[in-house]
């Protein structure tokens, strides 16, 4: 006796793709090239004909929220790589999704092919995350700074506006700092820094959240510091699962498959019935102003080249409640050169020491200044 298996036949769920660049291009062109696969994955006959049912915005900018809001207000589900659409109108259009029964999935648009958006809504959701460094290619400016409004919010349950997120253009690394910070193994890369901030330690002091994007120095050893372009890297330490990589590239064809992925699973959704997951703003953490922000320097002083200066240099230091953790001196011409690692204290206490460096007689020029993060020095 033969059996054999019948299946019954798949539905249909028609595709829009948003976008004429080449990450909308490179979208239809995986649709096109592996449509049998996708169907298995999804359970369903994915079309880019027809009437659609699930929309993916491979647009650039948060122009494209009208056609966004129409489409979830269709109860069409939303697949987006648009990093400015969410950091501007998460929460709105989000509520529209859950008002209209559609997903909005959003995974390609923080650091294209890295997976993260899905761990943070997901796989640490019973967890507590303490802080979330990130490395992604391009200079400092808008485009970094959605990105840190999105991880912030999502990392700690609290809306962060991209208004919110302090970002510090650099400007030239002096090559000799350079040298300097790689013979004590530390690299320079812009960084995206989200932390908790505890407002007086000890003393039962409020909970906040800072978010910035700066030059900041990085052990060497760390993952994050072998990061370029085109690739990105995230790093989220929680209280019970410990530090986490993410780490992969940011092109249009790493961006589709993000994409991709999103669309699998809002097309599962449509099949079977499911939800996507939705990020929450419930624990509402204020931001905490940068002068409160702990963290360490790596500062670069020209000094008098004469007995008592480094005591000077140390006095001031002190006077504004900045420890001293590394000193290295060295010649040059008729003065001195000082590198200073300090450990951690408020920003607004280095920015006062430095402010007072300035106006010590045996300080030349503070010539460079630099954060430093990842590591646990106290």
């Amino acid at each position: 006796m033969t059996h054999q298996l019948f299946r019954s036949p798949r539905p249909t769920l028609g595709v829009a793709v948003l976008g004429a660049g080449p990450l909308a291009e490179e979208v239809v062109r995986i649709l096109r090239a592996t449509g049998g696969d996708l169907r298995e994955r999804a359970g369903a006959e994915l079309t880019l004909d027809g009437e659609p049912e699930l929309v993916v915005d491979a647009t650039e900018d948060a122009g494209t929220v009208t056609a966004v809001l129409d489409a979830l207000r269709h109860g069409r589900s939303v697949i987006t790589a648009n990093t400015a659409l969410i950091a501007e109108h998460g929460p709105r259009l989000a509520a529209a999704a859950e008002q209209h029964g559609a997903d909005l999935c959003f995974e390609a648009a923080v650091a294209g092919g890295v997976p993260v958006v899905r761990p943070l809504t997901q796989s640490l959701a019973g967890d507590r995350v303490h802080q979330v460094l990130g490395v992604f290619p391009g200079e400092p400016g808008r485009g970094i700074a959605e990105q840190a409004a999105i991880l912030a919010t999502l990392a700690f349950h609290t809306r962060v506006e991209v208004g919110e997120v302090y970002v510090e253009n650099p400007g030239p690394a002096p090559s000799y700092d350079l040298a300097v910070a790689a013979a004590l193994g530390l690299s320079l890369r812009t960084l995206v820094v989200c932390s908790r901030v505890v407002e007086h330690p000890g003393a039962g002091g409020k909970e906040q959240i800072s978010v910035r994007v700066h030059p900041a120095l990085l052990p060497a050893a760390d993952p994050l510091a072998g990061v370029a372009a085109p690739f990105g890297a995230v790093a989220v330490d929680a209280a019970a699962a410990g530090r986490l990589m993410f780490y992969g590239a940011t092109t249009p064809a790493a961006t589709a498959s993000a994409l991709l992925g999103d669309l699998i699973t809002a097309a599962r959704n449509r099949v079977h019935g499911g939800r996507a997951p939705r990020a929450s703003y419930y624990a509402e953490l204020p931001l905490a102003p940068l002068g409160d922000t702990p963290t360490r320097y790596y500062l670069n002083l020209s000094v008098t080249d004469h007995a008592g200066a480094l005591a000077r240099v140390a006095t001031v230091f002190a006077a504004h409640g900045v420890s001293i953790a590394r000193v290295r001196q060295e010649h040059d011409g008729p003065d001195a050169r000082l590198i200073i690692l300090t450990h951690r204290a408020p920003d607004s206490a280095f920015a006062d020491t430095a402010d007072a460096l300035a106006e010590t007689p045996c300080v030349r020029a503070v010539l460079t200044r630099w954060r430093i993060e990842g590591t646990d020095d106290q």
